[in-house]
């Protein structure tokens, strides 16, 4: 004789509401394999079949408290033939029988795994069992050889409460289950738990939007993250009814209740459905016992939706580059082309569609506006939003037809296979587009669902979205509609999603962040040679050296007249080129290649250039200016074949020739050190430059203490 437990397997609630009028949105039939005389239930698919709960086969049984009932339910298999037809049920698996009560159940993706629902004690009689409580529990096994092995409880089992009707997620990484933990609301809770380092993390409960003080149970997710199960604790039609939830963020959507001929006023619940829930099974104790029906989906419902969102081309662009700039003299210019141009360091621009846009980033003088320097250019591809998107217009007058459709839907990596429209809860159509008549005054509802498929994995996924269409019969009535809806789109655009947009830099000074890298003073750049003395430089002043550089990756030719760390301190020279009639004259942002500039650049970044960082108040060379000349001295050596000009400047306090003479002077004690270290004389050559280059304003000591300085120049 079989024992049976006082919980029912079935769950059956009894809940009495009034009966809903018949829908078509579903049609119903009773599984061909379902029997008349024992009860079947909580279908779920396997392989080319389902596996279903069911107490056939078993005789009558009594349990722990005296009352007669149905034989213990086990788990039994149906799969078609080839021909389509249902073969006869059979039992599932003898390794996971028991003579107790065995399933529902739930498969991993692959089949080969198996979460089941199973009384916890498996013993034979009340004698052997000194427990008075052998609750339900789930239970783990794996498929190997054909047959269910390494059968394991489940880590959260408890002789107190208990857990079962699981229901593995689509990417088995997240386990449904209901139970009736006494930290629940009330009855029997849903609970998840997530595959977290190897084990099922602790349960978390649905929440209060899904439980209540009665009964939920039977979860199943479909590949969509839409979440089915059973209640007789929200409004339905009566008993146990099938609802649909979905969740957001921390939270879930408010449960939607299935329509009729789904629910009935008898118990419905252990649904399973394809992906988008177009076909799938039911069980039901609308007949004498409790069967499994099968239902096709007539008119596809849009149960979950967020309000569309305003598409919104407008960017915020901001320089992030570490560059000094001086603001005082300078001011970034954001150019959009066009003639349009904005000017901070951080701006706001919208653009006028979706499209690609070129966007430069000039640093330019203050006062005049002029471009002083290119600093960088940005790529925009300005999208839509990736959302569904209902293209309509958002006001008309009842009674007039307007074309509605969702040709603007964005999934760049997705296809669309499907539109599903739901308006007002009343209409439902497919179709990327068609026209409808409004006969309803005030704000209509419109929600669009997408049903999308991955380019890259074919999985599938749906998406909705919600807006309103406001529907008036006078102008009174459209004034009002449009003031209300237009603080609504105000609101929108002021919290535009910044995903909208994908920005690149394609070019930008100091982009790699190396620190060799200096600012030159350009006059040309030529695929062939060009003659120093050629009329191409005749309004360059004379007292500027040009210098040519050879580019090895394009082949092309440069000439220049000046090199700085700092951007700012080409300016001077900037200006006077350009008043002198050169136009042609722009700054460059170069990375230094050869072995020897680059090392150079290192000693003077760790010395300085000050002159007072190199000679006292006597012009005696000090410290810092000998450990200096020292590593030049070690560059030379290890560089033979390059010579060395020594550049020294000062501010414009003394008279011209005091200057000149004092330049010179300090020029030839830097390079008497050098011989004096072993370097030949023939590699140096000292230049006093007086007054005459300066690189900032001598109207500040700030500025004449930075003119006054030694440059080291390679040459070959």
């Amino acid at each position: 004789m079989k024992i049976k437990l006082s919980l029912s397997i079935a769950l059956l609630f009894i809940f009495s509401l009034a009966l809903k009028s018949q829908s078509d949105t579903y049609e119903v039939k009773k599984a061909s394999f379902s029997s008349d005389r024992y009860d079947e239930f909580s279908p779920v698919f396997h392989k080319n079949g389902i596996v279903l709960g069911s107490n056939r086969g078993g005789s009558s049984w009594v349990d722990y408290t005296g009352n007669q009932g149905k034989g213990p339910v086990s788990m039994f298999f149906v799969e078609r033939d080839t021909k389509g037809k249902w073969k006869r049920t059979k039992l599932f698996s003898k390794d996971l029988t028991t003579e107790f009560n065995d399933g529902p159940c739930t498969f991993n993706s692959d089949g080969d795994m198996i979460f089941y629902s199973r009384n916890m004690f498996v013993i034979r009689s009340r004698k052997e069992n000194p427990y008075y409580r052998n609750k339900l529990g789930l239970f783990s096994a794996v498929k190997t050889d054909k047959k269910w092995t390494a059968i394991s409880p489940f880590r959260h089992n408890n002789d107190w409460f208990n857990i079962s009707t699981p229901s593995l997620s689509p990417d088995g990484k997240r386990l449904y289950f209901s139970s009736d933990k006494p930290d629940g609301f009330g009855g029997a809770d849903l609970y998840y738990c997530d595959w977290k380092d190897g084990y099922w993390d602790e349960p978390i409960n649905l929440g209060s939007e899904v439980n209540t003080a009665e009964n939920e149970a039977y979860p199943f997710m479909n590949a969509v993250g839409e979440l089915f199960f059973s209640s007789n604790g929200h409004q339905g039609m009566g008993g146990k009814d099938i609802f649909v939830t979905k969740q957001k963020g921390e939270d879930w959507h408010k449960p939607v209740h299935l329509d009729s001929p789904i629910n009935s006023e008898h118990d419905d619940f252990g649904i399973v459905a394809d992906v988008l829930t177009n076909s799938g099974y039911f069980s039901s104790q609308r007949d004498r016992t409790i069967d499994i029906y099968s239902f096709s989906t007539l008119k596809q419902p849009v149960w979950f939706s967020s309000p569309q969102k305003q598409n919104n081309y407008c960017v915020i662009l901001k320089d992030e580059d570490p560059l000094a700039v001086d603001t005082l003299l300078f001011q970034y210019e954001w150019d959009f082309g066009g003639g349009l141009k904005q000017y901070g360091s951080q701006v706001r621009h919208c653009f006028p569609d979706t499209g690609s846009y070129t966007i430069d980033l000039n640093v330019v003088v203050r006062r005049t506006k002029e471009m002083f320097f290119h600093k960088a250019t940005y790529k925009l591809d300005m999208m839509d939003l990736e959302q569904p998107f209902i293209r309509s217009k958002d006001f008309v007058r009842v009674g007039d037809s307007i074309r509605i459709d969702g040709l603007k839907t964005n999934y760049s990596k997705h296809d669309i296979i499907e539109y599903y429209w739901q308006l007002n809860d009343t209409t439902f159509k497919t179709g990327a587009d068609f026209y409808y008549q409004f006969n309803k005054t005030g704000e209509n509802r419109i929600q669009l669902a997408v049903a999308l498929k991955s380019k890259s994995s074919g999985e599938i996924s749906k998406h909705a979205v919600s807006k309103v269409i406001a529907v008036y019969s006078n102008n009174r009535e459209r004034d009002e509609l449009l003031a209300k809806q237009q603080s609504t789109v105000n609101q929108e655009k002021a919290t535009a999603d910044a995903q909208t947009f994908k920005i690149k830099r394609v070019y930008g000074a100091g982009d790699n962040k190396a620190k060799e890298s200096v600012f030159r003073l350009q006059l040309l750049v030529s695929n062939k040679k060009v003659s120093l003395e050629s009329s191409v430089f005749a309004k360059v002043p004379s007292k500027y050296q040009i210098q040519e550089r050879f580019n090895r990756e394009d082949s092309t030719y440069a000439y220049i007249v000046e090199e700085q760390t700092q951007l700012i301190s080409l300016f001077p020279s900037y200006q006077e080129i350009k008043a002198s009639g050169f136009e042609a004259v722009t700054v460059t942002y170069n990375l230094l290649s050869n072995p020897s500039e680059i090392e150079l650049f290192r000693i003077k970044e760790k010395y300085g250039s000050q002159i007072n960082s190199f000679f006292n108040d006597r012009n005696v060379l000090i410290t810092n200016g000998i450990l200096m000349l020292n590593n030049v001295v070690a560059l030379m050596n290890k560089y033979p074949k390059i010579n060395l000009e020594v550049n020294v400047h000062t501010d414009n306090i003394a008279s011209q020739y005091q200057n000149l003479n004092v330049s010179k002077s300090l020029a030839n004690n830097i390079v008497d050190y050098l011989v004096g270290s072993g370097i030949n004389k023939d590699r140096l050559i000292p230049q006093g430059k007086s007054e005459v280059y300066p690189i900032r304003s001598n109207l500040l000591e700030s500025g004449r203490e930075i003119n006054r300085r030694v440059e080291f120049k390679i040459t070959e």
